[in-house]
């Protein structure tokens, strides 16, 4: 499909430039970035609610879990020679 878009002129430059080193054309260039690009934020998304969803730390029961799993690290080690 077709579009038409206004870019600044120092920029149609840049992408011209890169086009020519990738040897590509300007519109697969504009396209592969805008991909890139949409990737980029929809992964910033997906991190920010994970961060949200799991950014309160352990919890009591988690926190157990990690001292048992400490201790028991511990016992294993105990005799260990470094």
């Amino acid at each position: 499909m077709e579009t038409e878009l206004s870019l600044d002129r120092s920029l149609i430059e840049k992408v011209d430039t890169l086009a020519r080193e990738r040897n590509t054309t300007r519109s697969q260039l504009v396209e592969t970035a805008v991909q890139e690009f949409i990737e980029r934020i929809e992964t910033s998304r997906i991190m920010a609610a994970l961060n949200e969803v799991h950014g309160d730390g352990p919890d009591e029961e988690e926190q157990a879990i990690l001292r048992a799993i400490r201790a028991y690290h511990r016992k294993l080690m105990k005799d260990e020679q470094w």
